[in-house]
């Protein structure tokens, strides 16, 4: 039945993507009607096979990538719903969308485990820890968002000639502030999941630190964005740097949450 609901899911993002492309660049208001409505639709049948994965499992479906891949992309999907109807900004779809698409499309190909994990993968304060860690993990790339948004808006400004895409597009004081706060709540959200993760280890490995692979890329990634937001905080950097900084710290965040995992020895596989 999980399968059923993603399939939907799939379906609906994929149409809202087209949606949104084409409303990015015309002036027809049914066409983001159209597309919210079916990222909307997409969002529900994908919570839909989440809840039947969970029953189905009989535990919260994260501990595997496969499971983390969906739970991330329905934060990212619901992130998105909360903006557009706090703010009517639908035009952030057409952005937001093609990485959700991107991390559903990786959930379905990744195989799941086909055993049941142990009983030490499925204690509460596991599951909190990846919980944490995959808020911090969207938020940060909701500031990744941000920043690809801030510099193409940047660009169409620099040209001095408003565009159609540029009238559409958020202000940049918009954006940057966006950045800011995801930047701040996925920062604090990922140093919970860092702390959680340390205690978990130290109870189940005897150890707080044990030179693993995605430990040592975890850390490294909460520097990169340790140090933006000291710049943001301290220095007062703003804006274009800002942005950058933001894609940059994704770039570590991405492969420490996919690469490390298939490239690197880890025991962070949960099987």
């Amino acid at each position: 039945m999980d399968i059923f609901f993603y399939q939907l899911a799939l379906i609906g993002y994929i149409l809202s993507m087209a949606g949104f492309f084409i409303s990015l660049f015309s002036l027809k208001p049914k066409v983001q009607q159209l597309s919210i409505f079916l990222f909307s639709f997409g969002f529900l049948a994908h919570t839909g096979g989440f809840i039947c994965n969970w029953v189905q499992l009989g535990h919260f479906p994260i501990i595997a990538m496969k499971g983390c891949l969906s739970f991330m992309a329905w934060l990212l999907a619901l992130v998105y719903l909360m903006l557009f109807f706090r703010f009517g900004l639908g035009v952030l779809g057409a952005f937001f969308n093609p990485l959700i698409l991107v991390l559903m499309l990786l959930s379905r190909i990744i195989p799941g485990v086909t055993i049941p994990p142990r009983p030490v993968f499925r204690s509460l304060w596991l599951n909190l820890h990846i919980v944490f860690s995959l808020l911090g993990d969207t938020l940060l790339a909701v500031a990744f968002c941000a920043g690809v948004i801030y510099l193409l808006q940047e660009k169409q400004i620099k040209r001095k000639k408003i565009t159609e895409l540029s009238g559409r597009l958020p202000s940049l004081s918009f954006l940057d502030t966006l950045n800011y706060h995801a930047l701040i709540v996925g920062f604090i959200m990922l140093t919970i999941g860092l702390v959680m993760g340390a205690v978990y280890a130290q109870w189940v490995r005897g150890s707080f630190w044990n030179w693993d692979a995605k430990e040592i890329w975890s850390v490294l990634t909460w520097l990169v964005y340790a140090i933006l937001l000291h710049e943001r905080l301290a220095i007062g950097w703003r804006g274009r740097r800002a942005a950058w900084l933001s894609i940059i710290g994704f770039g570590f965040l991405i492969f420490t949450f996919l690469g490390v995992n298939y490239f690197l020895k880890t025991y962070h596989s949960f099987r």
